[in-house]
């Protein structure tokens, strides 16, 4: 996961206090919008353990009693999205906290978005395994009110995908930094690596021009040719991105009757990073050398 950069004194009050969270043997649930960075302070609190073991993520959709029944002793226990658990889910889970032995081996630590009060009052959460889970409880802020880390972070982003694209892309221009620091960030760090990830993908440049940054159709500071098809489907964020993506590349690699490595020098990107996209976003391509 990419380094949490933060600037603004809400986020460096929050980090100084995970401190005493760390050092408790409670268990502690992160609450926090889609993308606004819950998985990094998991990853903070285990950290600042005293005893160090692994770092073990369960992604909740996918939570089966298998997750949890080998947990290695002082490891911390990251469940990714308890609001994502089923009825079966939640028993093993409440079933694993109540039995003292094996849940005082590890630190649990979840992380939940949305409303899951409002799952408890339908009845589709239970409330005895969020008081479990909720004994210590964490905010994590969303970007939008914290706008003081939008420029660093984008910054941090630029250069890990101009690294690793091989490309050299070194700043923003001024319009293209109002536009960022003007954006609402729905998607928060996610959205914004992602659109950071994008704008190196189609720069031409040292640094990023508007016409490389693509935001969300409907905020004021979308600009032209805003990429609307996610919203208009119902796609999610990260969904409609990774489907511009693969079409992008699709198209590229087209255009260059299927040879990958000239593709790769067409999009001013290197032939391993374009490898590693093809597979990551399981782009279509013919079976050509290079």
């Amino acid at each position: 996961m990419a380094e949490f950069v933060s600037s603004s004194k809400r986020m460096q009050r929050l980090l100084a206090a995970l401190d005493a969270v760390a050092s408790s043997p409670a268990p502690v649930l992160i609450r926090g919008e889609r993308g606004s960075g819950k998985e990094y302070l998991a990853r903070k609190i285990h950290e600042k353990r005293a005893l160090h073991g692994p770092f073990v993520t369960v992604k909740c959709l996918a939570f089966d009693r298998s997750c949890i029944s080998n947990v290695i002793p002082n490891s911390t226990l990251f469940l990714d999205g308890v609001q994502e658990l089923g009825a079966g889910g939640q028993a093993d889970l409440h079933a694993f906290l109540s039995n003292g032995g094996q849940a005082d081996r590890v630190k649990v630590v979840a992380s939940v978005s949305g409303d899951v009060d409002l799952l408890v009052s339908k009845g589709l959460f239970r409330r005895d395994l969020l008081v479990m889970l909720d004994l210590i409880s964490v905010s994590c802020p969303p970007l939008r009110e914290r706008p003081e880390d939008v420029v660093p972070l984008a910054l941090h982003f630029l250069k890990e995908f101009s690294r690793e694209m091989g490309r050299d892309v070194r700043g923003f221009s001024p319009a293209v930094l109002h536009r960022l620091e003007s954006y609402h960030w729905p998607g928060n760090l996610r959205e914004l690596k992602n659109v950071i990830e994008g704008a190196v993908l189609r720069s031409r440049g040292c640094r990023l021009e508007n016409a490389d940054v693509v935001l969300a159709a409907g905020s004021p500071s979308s600009g032209e040719g805003a990429a609307s098809m996610g919203i208009a489907s119902g796609l999610e964020l990260k969904e409609a991105v990774d489907l511009f993506k693969k079409s992008y590349i699709e198209g590229a690699i087209g255009l260059c009757a299927g040879n990958k490595a000239e593709a790769a020098r067409s999009l001013g990107i290197q032939r391993t990073y374009l490898f590693k996209l093809i597979k990551d976003l399981g782009v279509d391509v013919p079976d050509i050398p290079g």
